[in-house]
């Protein structure tokens, strides 16, 4: 019953979105509200602690939700004055055909843009829908090419943020001296889990536009693609070529210039495409993102900027819990002045610059609060059966018995026992799945999977789990309610297009994360 109870709001939201058809935003305040109840009458949590859990979610997820809403208005405001037509057109002159610009954009500049911390499942679907992709596609191909580099999102925060908190909570796994050195073990051992995920998410997005019939006349190409982004990965990090933040960047430019050659060797000669001063123009605000995103996380830069506003962005939570809201070192706040400074660049008219804000105003809301609130949950589980005492957020005398993220891991660890590593993945995918990211996925969970990995196959192979559970957790983009309600919002569809898309992936998603938990099993055991 604890287990159930445990998992009992994820199992409506999947059974909202795939049975009923609601969209994110419904099932994430159903969500919620369940885990609120169930948490409070259950599992032993004062009311104090859920409003702060919930708080914490929101703060927390302001680093994704505000970067959404700011590139959502950048895209509408691109759309309305021509900039992302003739940016359309530009592409269709290096990329002929669906599949060609399914995987230059997706695997390639969709993996480059998520290290560089752009939000892909809201910049994406519009560019996708102009290129004449359906609906599903263009929402598919947007959410599934975040997944194959999810780690290195946002110069690999996803991978150097757990591993603080890590070692913050006391995890020392043997021969890990310093951070730095877990930062490259993890990274590393991420690496080598992604050729066949990375291959497998090149074919998924192919099936996703075209069918089989687009993965049998691709397969070569998307296997080299897949190939090229994870095999360069593994090359960077295994030999420390490059500092562990700039990983993704390469290994998705490196995939955008293997698929431009492919296709251009295969087509043979094709027209010429001039990249004149309109297109120079219509690209600017990209532009000006990559390059503003590469100075402001420059070590020294991004440190001088995370601490210029001192205290004055520290807000307290609840008790002691207190929240950075770290706002010039976010790559939100410099989507939103790229934004404001695109007004200027393209010049739009004051009916265009009202359509772009009327469609930004109305379509924001579903995607943050999906976000947020799933965030939420996640922190509820985290703070389950835990109590204020003393003016510190501690764990209560049921800690032990009733926090849910415990009993999720324990549970999981004695019903497997040494083939724990096998189910690591899945735990990583469950984490992505509520906390709406792979970075909540793998800060919430490091200490379950710690306590998991010691109670079952020894300390010497967590590295390897909780590199496994990443993986799990990059995986789990692909059916997160919060990205895919992100997706469907910024091209105006709904429930129904989000269930078909969850459906026509679940599969595979579940399929990965088995051959990321058997591939560590065998590094594990032999």
């Amino acid at each position: 019953m604890d287990f159930f109870l445990s998992i009992f709001p994820i199992l409506v939201v999947l059974i909202g979105m795939l049975a009923f058809h609601r969209s994110g935003t419904f099932v994430s305040v159903v969500g919620w509200l369940l885990a609120v109840l169930v948490a409070n009458y259950y599992f032993k949590t004062p009311w104090d602690v859920l409003l702060g859990a919930t708080l914490m979610g929101f703060v927390k997820a302001l680093g994704i939700t505000l970067a959404v809403v700011f590139t959502m208005f950048l895209i509408f405001l691109m759309r309305e004055t021509g900039a992302l037509k003739k940016i359309i057109e530009y592409v269709k002159g290096i990329a002929k055909t669906k599949e060609e610009q399914t995987l230059f954009i997706g695997m390639g500049f969709g993996s480059l843009s998520t290290a560089l911390g752009m939000v892909t499942p809201a910049m994406f679907p519009p560019i996708f829908l102009l290129l004449g992709f359906s609906p599903i596609a263009a929402i598919g191909v947007s959410i599934l090419c975040y997944d194959p580099l999810t780690s290195f999102a946002l110069f690999t925060i996803p991978l150097t943020l757990p591993s603080k908190v890590a070692m913050a909570f006391g995890i020392k796994p043997p021969g890990i001296e310093n951070l730095n050195e877990f930062i490259w073990d993890y990274t590393f051992k991420v690496t080598v889990l992604l050729p066949v995920i990375s291959v497998i998410f090149a074919f998924l997005m192919l099936k996703v536009v075209g069918g089989k019939e687009a993965i049998r006349r691709n397969w070569k190409s998307a296997t080299l693609a897949g190939l090229v982004l994870s095999l360069s990965a593994i090359i960077i990090a295994g030999f420390r070529i490059l500092p562990v933040e700039i990983i993704g960047i390469v290994s998705g430019m490196l995939t955008m210039i293997t698929v431009y050659f492919i296709y251009r060797r295969n087509n043979g000669e094709q027209e010429r495409i001039s990249f004149n001063r309109d297109v120079f123009k219509a690209c600017l605000p990209f532009i000006l993102l990559i390059l503003i995103s590469l100075v402001v996380n420059i070590p020294s830069i991004k440190n001088n900027l995370e601490n210029l506003l001192g205290k004055n962005e520290v807000i307290s939570i609840i008790a002691d819990k207190k929240e950075d809201l770290n706002i010039l070192g976010n790559v939100w706040f410099w989507i939103m002045v790229v934004s404001i400074i695109s007004i200027f660049i393209l010049k739009p008219s004051g009916t265009q610059l009202k359509n772009a804000t009327y469609t930004w105003f109305t379509r924001i809301w579903g995607p943050f609060f999906a976000y947020s609130l799933f965030f939420a949950v996640a922190f509820i589980m985290a703070w389950s059966a835990m109590e204020v005492a003393n003016g510190k957020l501690i764990p209560s005398q049921y800690f032990a018995q009733y926090n849910m993220d415990r009993i999720i891991g324990i549970t999981l660890a004695n019903l497997f026992g040494p083939a724990y590593p096998f189910i690591a993945p899945f735990l990583g995918l469950f984490g992505a799945f509520v906390g709406g990211s792979e970075t909540a996925s793998n800060v919430l969970f490091a200490k379950i999977q710690w306590e998991a990995t010691l109670s079952t196959v020894g300390a010497g192979a967590f590295m390897w789990i909780y590199a496994a559970h990443a993986v799990g957790g990059g995986i789990a983009s692909a059916i997160t309610p919060s990205k895919i309600t992100n997706a469907a919002a910024t091209i105006g569809v709904g429930g129904k297009e989000e269930a078909q898309f969850i459906k026509a992936v679940l599969v595979p998603v579940v399929l990965m994360c088995a051959i990321v938990g058997a591939m560590t099993m065998i590094i594990i055991y032999l």
